[in-house]
């Protein structure tokens, strides 16, 4: 874990945690049975878990299962059931209205198509379960976004602080080079906010949409300062300062939390 946001406890504070409490504290009611897809390291799944609902975590990947079945044993006793399991959602079976609440973090833009990935979902729920999307809009990004983000990627180069590839000195090449990275240059493909918020609103009655400040995840991941101090001081003003920018709408947001209604009869509007 130490090549990621794990590697100190304050970045942690900064970016997992947050995220964690956007899904919690989106979850009312006692004792709910949830699908938590692409669970990852099982965090938010482990807190569920904590206030007493039962828990089921899938992921894909088997490092990942195994570190949230470490993570498992530091469970609070009297908690609710929590289970993990490695497995491909979109191959995974399970019984059809079984879960008060399914969990999609930051896993649907990954998935290859996120139209079936819901409808499995929406199989899966309960009549009035809920569906929590917190996920990254990518294609989100613009000039004024990038633009920013070179402005804080590039004096940490030159202080020797970051270590992804070398931004050029000119800006407009910094700038394009950003934008290229996030946008065009991808080489596999990543569903677009419109590929999952369109079927999102048409299977499920929306209750609550937010975004939320996101781009500075990738400043924190590739920033290396020495000095833990300075880090932490450094890494809390990016934060903050994405979230001044998007308060005032400076910058495009990149983070969407969706939450929604499993309704007994869905409108075919959009």
């Amino acid at each position: 874990m130490k090549g990621s946001l794990w590697r100190r406890a304050f970045l942690v504070k900064l970016t997992h945690a947050p995220n964690a409490r956007l899904l919690t504290g989106s979850i009312s009611g006692r004792n709910l049975k949830i699908l938590d897809v692409g669970c990852g390291t099982g965090c938010i799944s482990l807190e569920l878990s904590r206030m007493g609902h039962d828990v089921l975590g899938l992921d894909l990947n088997e490092r990942m299962i195994e570190i949230a079945t470490r993570t498992k044993k530091t469970k609070d006793s009297g908690s609710g059931k929590l289970q993990y399991e490695m497995a491909d959602f979109d191959k995974w079976s399970g019984t059809a209205g079984a879960y008060d609440a399914v969990i999609f973090s930051r896993v649907l833009h990954d998935l290859p198509d996120p139209e079936n990935a819901l409808l499995k979902a929406h199989r899966l729920l309960k009549s009035r379960g809920r569906i929590l999307c917190l996920e990254y809009a990518y294609n989100m990004m613009d000039k004024k976004t990038a633009t920013w983000l070179y402005q804080i990627r590039k004096p940490l180069e030159l202080q020797d602080w970051y270590s992804s590839p070398h931004l050029p000195d000119d800006p407009g090449k910094g700038v394009d080079l950003i934008m290229h990275e996030a946008v065009t240059g991808r080489k596999q493909h990543i569903n677009t906010f419109e590929e999952m918020i369109r079927p999102l609103k048409r299977l499920f009655h929306q209750e609550t949409f937010s975004w939320h400040p996101y781009h500075f995840w990738d400043v924190l991941s590739d920033m290396r300062i020495p000095n833990p101090r300075i880090e932490e001081r450094l890494a809390t003003m990016v934060k903050k300062l994405e979230e001044f920018l998007l308060g005032t709408g400076e910058i495009q947001p990149a983070l969407f939390l969706y939450k929604g209604t499993n309704v007994p009869q869905v409108a075919g509007t959009e």
